[in-house]
């Protein structure tokens, strides 16, 4: 009883002081650069004298990183007694999604959805849905009004909810889908990767019915083999991680086939195991590769441009790489889901350069 009495009044005393260090630089404490908006110089890809077309510029682990700060009573106890709340950092996030400023990370490692307000610096974290808790979160997509689209792969339904997190309606069951996984959206239509259906099923937006579904395994044109990830490009087109035949295919909005590119391999251009993939302003296709812990580069017809990223844990490195998403601005954003972080390129385009 006494020891445990000496403990507390030594704890006591710690707290008090750490309380009044941080009172007295609470006058000169500055909030930190959003890394969003930090422009390191380096590293570019593709490395001098060629002209660089991607360059690096910051990552997000924390709320931190975009200017968030926490209060000085948490930074107390986090600092006394090394307390640590699991909602405030990325434990392994899987995909990512811009809707102006506001960024929005799956994190399935952790069970639930991270929001930032890059421009408001603010943070919150969406972890269930009408009393059901988020089991795997894998994609997430929002419209222009904060609606939130949201698929949780275990749980075999898309959530749509608004945009302060509150529950909307659900889509699909357990008897539709079998593992949902990638997202897309339009103005009238969500598309939704079932991983083991090995289809896309594509709904009525505003009632979640059922329109179509197209896709099935095997190796043919159209056809799948575990896919995984959708992009749908600024004409309605979309691109389909066909994970297991190790390549990308592209349809129309009805689901035509129109191409596809790639093949297993560990030359330039291969995949091993592709995952998230997007497509730039101009057209180019990136696709992350997790195998080989980097984003390539395509052209419209599926030629090898330029690759960027290594593995590692250094700034612009990957370790086991899932998601990545471009906003209206070229700038790339990367799920590092082993490295705990969303890493930021910008697309240089070829004019900034003349």
């Amino acid at each position: 009883m006494v020891s445990a009495t000496i403990k507390s009044r030594k704890a006591l005393l710690l707290l008090s002081a750490y309380l009044l260090s941080i009172l007295a630089g609470c006058a000169t404490t500055e909030h930190r650069t959003q890394a969003i908006e930090k422009d390191t110089g380096t590293p570019v890809w593709p490395p001098s004298p060629q002209i660089p077309r991607i360059r690096y510029v910051g990552h997000i682990a924390s709320p931190e990183d975009i200017g968030v700060r926490k209060s000085w009573l948490k930074q107390a106890f986090d600092t006394l007694f090394g307390k640590e709340d699991i909602a405030g950092i990325l434990l392994r996030p899987y995909s990512v999604f811009i809707n102006g400023e506001m960024l929005y990370v799956t994190d399935p490692g952790a069970h639930i959805l991270h929001i930032f307000n890059m421009k408001k610096q603010r943070y919150f974290t969406i972890k269930d849905a009408k009393g059901a808790e988020f089991i795997s979160p894998i994609a997430v997509a929002a419209d222009d009004d904060g609606t939130i689209y949201l698929t949780d792969s275990m749980l075999k339904r898309v959530f749509v909810l608004n945009q302060e997190g509150k529950y909307v309606r659900d889509i699909g069951s357990p008897e539709l889908f079998i593992r949902p996984t990638g997202l897309a959206i339009d103005k009238d239509r969500i598309y939704v990767v079932d991983t083991h259906n090995h289809c896309v099923s594509v709904f009525e937006k505003r009632e979640g019915k059922l329109i179509f579904t197209f896709g099935k395994n095997g190796s043919g044109e159209g056809d799948f083999n575990y896919p995984t990830h959708i992009w749908r490009d600024k004409k309605g087109l979309l691109y389909i991680t066909d994970s297991m035949n190790f390549r990308v295919e592209i349809f129309d909005r009805d689901g035509i086939f129109i191409s596809g590119f790639g093949k297993l391999g560990d030359g330039s251009g291969d995949f091993a195991r592709p995952k998230g993939v997007a497509v730039d302003s101009e057209g180019h296709i990136y696709v992350v590769d997790a195998q080989f812990d980097t984003v390539q580069i395509f052209n419209a017809t599926g030629r090898l441009l330029l690759n960027f990223g290594r593995v590692g844990r250094g700034i612009g490195e990957m370790f086991l790489p899932a998601g990545i998403f471009i906003d209206e601005h070229d700038r790339i954003f990367v799920a590092d889901s082993y490295n705990h972080r969303i890493q930021i390129f910008q697309y240089l385009k070829e004019e900034r350069n003349q």
